[in-house]
């Protein structure tokens, strides 16, 4: 793991953001997957910057999902889709053709994950990964006991999730159930970039770093990965300091 420590959260993301395009610019066909939630906003937010200034063209990427409530869709507030739309394809004129994101409200989750199965098997692997952990330690829905041998899959929310869920909802939403990439696309992706911030992220980032690789705790697994880096403010960071 290659570790950056930041001073804040302006600085963490524009370390992330930096990355990004650095890796765009090597590989302009990349297929990239971006985490949703609210770690990544700022780091959006420096990719939008730069598209406009015009130092980075995503034209020839392609995007998928990490993950998606199910039950939920691209018009729905707090949805995964309708936040990277917000925040990210929109501001930047990503082509609708060159997103591919699992649909919540599908009625056949299973062949959406056999869908997004075969999209990354026909490009190879996943060029870029973008990813947040939850306080449980998720990466994406990969809940904490997760198989971790699994690729896409529908999976029960952990109750931790369900809680911090309503932060991302301006109605409440029963939610239960979230569709995801697994654990084994995380580790075949040629280049993650996992960003956490804030002192409600320490304790989580201490084990990432430095518990056992256990599927208890979904983000050890990343100890594993050849090519991480994990970009952290110093509030996020107090324990492995």
């Amino acid at each position: 793991m290659k570790t950056h420590i930041a001073r804040n959260y302006l600085e963490m993301s524009s370390q992330a953001a930096e990355l990004i395009i650095n890796q765009v610019r090597e590989n302009p066909n990349s297929l990239v997957c971006f985490a949703a939630g609210n770690t990544p906003l700022g780091t959006f937010s420096c990719l939008v910057e730069a598209f406009h200034g015009g130092r980075i063209n995503f034209d020839q990427c392609r995007f998928i999902s990490l993950d998606e409530w199910v039950g939920l869709g691209a018009s729905d507030e707090g949805s995964c889709r309708q936040t990277l739309d917000r925040h990210f394809f929109e501001p930047c004129g990503i082509k609708k053709e060159n997103i591919h994101f699992f649909n919540g409200t599908s009625d056949e989750l299973e062949a959406e994950c056999k869908a997004m199965d075969d999209l990354i098997v026909a490009h190879g692997t996943i060029d870029l990964l973008l990813l947040g952990v939850g306080i449980n330690g998720h990466l994406g829905f990969n809940e904490p006991h997760v198989d971790l041998e699994q690729y896409s899959h529908v999976t029960d929310l952990d109750s931790v999730t369900k809680q911090v869920s309503v932060k991302y909802f301006t109605e409440r939403k029963n939610v239960q159930k979230g569709i995801t990439l697994g654990i084994k696309h995380l580790i075949q992706a040629s280049m993650v970039i996992l960003i956490a911030d804030g002192e409600k992220k320490a304790d989580i980032m201490r084990k990432a770093l430095r518990h056992e690789v256990t599927n208890e705790v979904p983000v050890t697994v990343m100890q594993r990965h050849p090519n991480v880096h994990v970009c952290m403010d110093e509030s996020a960071a107090a324990f492995v300091l």
